[in-house]
């Protein structure tokens, strides 16, 4: 279908070419007798000049300032009666300067100016081209002279012909260029709509370079004073190749823009940083250099754009963009057009019928070609968009509308439905982390690292499926968020080895930042068909088992049914969590904290605890994980400073002279203005800061984030001390310390509990109360559960003890009442369950 046009085209356009040769009754000199304008000369004397000769005649036809004399003469017509007249034209029409005089022996009897510079005056026959007519007397001899003077070259062919001829040829000519002009107005009016179509980025250029095609074409073939104004036209010819080069630089730009998103050229290539100078460079020159100078540079120009869009062009055909197609046959026979009519300036070609018709018919096949070019873009653009819509942007990795839309049918035609097989998920969880401390840009640049890494390694690992999108690339990972993947093994039986390859991959640190980075991830797995009939499912359960991992279960964990049982039982938990949270229900115990020098209570930590109607008491360590991975946590912060403060305000006694501990998450620090929250509720119930100690579960924090820093620097300003609770498990104990500016340190019960059996308990403990001394903050040791471990606190001089084996957790009221008392031996501590 995309050839018919073509071909109707070319078969219009050799019948015009065709019709405009010109008729068997045509003369075309081809020399003329020519002498050169020393000085100024009139007509008249010029007629009478015996200088004319035909040696000059070549040296008129090239660049030159100079004036020249061209003579034709005819004898009388005495072989009729009645005068006959001849009718001479040109078909070059950009010469500045051009007089034609008729002379009768030596009697002026008609003159004309037709110079591109000139004003033709109120002559209508302007319109019809340049056509003189010769009267031949029958009485004398009739000679016509004609004057050339301009920087422009050429003036021949001079084509003489008889008045039915002539006329034939006008109304040819006519029908000729109304047709060239007619198709390259409709052509270039449908690529305009195909642009609004498409929004081809950069069409601006293409329309620039069309429009100047027209200008140039008509002011080369003399149209243009049938639809520019004499002033506009005169212009166009004076700054002829500035036109030209506008054109090559629009061509340039355009060019550019359509092959810019397969990166042809390259953005670090030297035309794409200095091919806009060199056509400034030649605009430059044009008013500098003489018309010789710039129509070679301007001849470069084409040459040097001819070379480098075919190399462009093959080189994105190469790279899978066809559109290209007829982005090549478009420039190819454009630049050849120009080419030629270059050649036909520098009278390396004549000027015949067949070599005028060459760049008007270049530059309708530019525009159908082009028109072909924007379709086919259109269909690759729709292809990309299908492609796009399936992979993940930054990697080009098959994404989650993959997973769930185009999977099921590969494994399907792969026949893979009956076999067994393993979907595997990875979750890189630290990318809030990243994020957090980096900003979002990077802490994505660094997911796509790693994953693209992960890539190249399943790319070398057998037993995986490949996963195939419509551009023919393979790949055996599948990106489903910023931060998950999948791949899915068809050999279940090794999935042990293949994540351990993959975990060696995921456990090499990354550069973020100039800083090595080591990414935290889990990983889940699920089987195929008995975990789950369908990628719904599987993802769901793999989903699962990836949220079940924990630091004493490893990086991976498989699913299996009692995980399922226990996420949903997560899921009913944090409902539930939701709906008290928002009616109040949750309240708090008071743990007393002794100072082991005096045994004198110095205050006490407050607990949160959950007591729920449906699941009966629920540990803090079990419903405290859950609120922080759902966000719940910032509300039940929110409750228990509201409660604690309250509760305060209306028992002083309780503050006297004791401090009341509070533990948040350490992801409130990373609330936008957590602390002046914090503050203003203190001042709201008149309360003093200095009387309050904030814990900070330091396994969650990241040391290096302003937004911590800030908040941490309000409170220390109030005058609330901060402790870092559990010190010693997690990560980056020692960098909080100081991040954190920390009051207090907490040693974890989990060294505690074991001081009497554990020798490296022993060391660590020890060595954390002596790194206390040293820094000047308080020791406090949770979870003394016997004299004997009380007593080796004692002795390594640590300051502060919680425990049962002291007191235990207590309601607020029985924590006033344990005030109000004197301290009880040690050895029988207030109990309560």
């Amino acid at each position: 279908m995309t050839a018919n046009p073509l071909l109707f085209c070319l078969f219009i356009l050799a019948q015009l070419s065709a019709l405009n040769a010109f008729g068997s009754d045509s003369y075309t000199p081809s020399v003329i007798p020519t002498f050169k304008e020393m000085a100024p000369i009139s007509a008249e004397d010029a007629v009478l000049s015996d200088e004319f000769n035909d040696d000059l005649y070549a040296e008129s036809q090239h660049f030159s300032e100079n004036a020249y004399w061209h003579k034709l003469t005819f004898p009388k017509n005495i072989e009729q009666e009645n005068t006959k007249t001849l009718y001479l034209t040109l078909s070059y029409y950009i010469i500045e300067r051009l007089d034609f005089y008729v002379f009768h022996d030596d009697k002026l009897v008609a003159q004309w100016s037709r110079g591109a510079l000139q004003d033709w005056g109120k002559d209508s026959r302007q319109y019809d081209g340049i056509w003189i007519p010769i009267t031949l007397s029958n009485q004398h001899s009739t000679s016509l002279l004609i004057r050339k003077q301009g920087s422009h070259p050429l003036l021949t062919p001079i084509k003489l012909m008889d008045s039915s001829t002539a006329t034939n040829q006008k109304a040819q000519k006519l029908i000729f260029w109304t047709f060239i002009i007619s198709t390259l107005s409709i052509l270039l009016i449908y690529n305009v709509f195909l642009f609004a179509l498409l929004k081809q980025p950069g069409f601006i250029y293409y329309l620039g370079l069309n429009l100047i095609i027209f200008i140039s074409l008509s002011t080369i073939t003399g149209f243009n004073r049938w639809i520019f104004s004499q002033t506009f036209s005169q212009w166009i010819t004076t700054n002829l190749f500035v036109v030209f080069g506008l054109g090559a630089w629009a061509l340039f730009r355009f060019s550019i823009h359509f092959l810019k998103d397969i990166q042809i050229p390259a953005p670090d290539s030297l035309i794409k940083r200095y091919g806009d100078g060199l056509f400034v460079a030649f605009l430059l020159a044009t008013q500098v250099f003489s018309v010789k100078t710039f129509a070679l540079l301007f001849a470069f120009i084409e040459v040097l754009l001819f070379f480098m869009c075919i190399a462009w062009g093959l080189k994105a055909y190469n790279k899978g963009f066809t559109p290209v197609r007829f982005y090549l046959f478009s420039w190819f026979f454009l630049l050849t057009g120009s080419i030629l009519n270059t050649l036909i300036f520098w009278k390396i070609l004549p000027i015949t019928p067949a070599t005028e018709a060459i760049f008007p018919i270049a530059c309708i096949l530019q525009l159908l070609g082009f028109a072909f070019a924007f379709a086919d873009k259109a269909k690759q653009m729709e292809r990309d968009r299908r492609i796009q819509a399936l992979t993940d942007l930054a990697t080009h990795l098959p994404n989650r509308t993959y997973y769930f839309d185009k999977l099921p049918a590969q494994l399907e035609k792969q026949g893979l439905t009956n076999q067994k097989l393993a979907l595997v998920m990875i979750d890189l969880t630290n990318h809030q982390t990243l994020s957090q401390a980096f900003g979002p840009a990077k802490a994505d640049a660094a997911m796509c690292e790693i994953i693209l890494k992960v890539h190249q390694q399943t790319m070398t690992m057998d037993g995986l499926l490949p996963f195939s999108l419509s551009n023919k690339n393979a790949m055996k990972i599948i990106r489903m968020t910023t931060k998950k993947i999948v791949f899915i093994s068809t050999m279940p039986d090794r999935l042990k080895t293949q994540i351990q390859h993959i975990q060696d991959t995921l456990d090499h640190p990354t550069l973020v930042n100039k800083v090595h980075f080591r990414h935290q991830y889990k990983i889940g797995s699920a089987l195929y068909p008995s975990q789950g009939t369908d990628l719904d499912k599987l993802y769901q359960h793999a989903l699962i088992a990836k949220d079940s991992v924990t630091y004493s279960s490893g990086n991976w964990v498989p699913f299996t049914d009692n995980l399922k049982n226990n996420h949903a039982h997560q899921l009913r938990l944090i409902t539930l969590l939701t709906e008290d949270i928002q009616h109040d229900v949750l309240y708090f115990d008071i743990q007393p904290q002794v100072d082991l020098s005096t045994n004198e209570i110095t205050g006490g930590e407050v607990l949160i605890r959950w007591h729920n109607d449906h699941v009966g008491q629920v540990s803090p360590g079990e419903f405290i994980p859950l609120a922080e991975q759902t966000g719940l946590i910032y509300k039940l912060t929110d409750k228990l400073l509201e409660s604690v403060f309250l509760w305060a305000s209306q028992h002083p006694r309780a503050l006297h002279t004791q401090r009341l501990s509070i533990n948040i998450s350490a992801l409130d620090l990373l609330q936008d203005n957590f602390a002046k929250h914090t503050l203003d509720r203190l001042s709201k119930y008149q309360l003093a800061a200095n009387k309050f100690t904030i814990e900070i579960t330091e396994t969650s924090i990241f040391q290096n984030n302003a937004l911590v820093h800030h908040n941490v620097k309000q409170l220390h300003q109030a005058g609330f001390k901060l402790a870092i609770d559990d010190f010693g498990v997690g990560y980056s104990s020692m960098q909080n310390l100081v991040a954190l500016e920390t009051d207090e340190l907490k040693i974890d019960r989990f060294f505690i509990m074991n001081l009497l059996d554990d020798t490296q308990s022993q060391i660590l403990c020890r060595n954390m109360i002596d790194l206390s001394k040293a820094l000047h903050i308080t020791s406090v040791a949770e979870g003394i559960e016997s004299e004997g471990i009380l007593q080796l606190l004692k002795s390594w001089h640590c300051q502060v003890g919680q425990g049962y084996h002291l007191y235990r957790p207590m309601s607020p009221i029985d924590y006033l009442t344990l005030l109000d008392k004197t301290v009880p031996p040690l050895s029988t501590p207030i109990n309560r369950a």
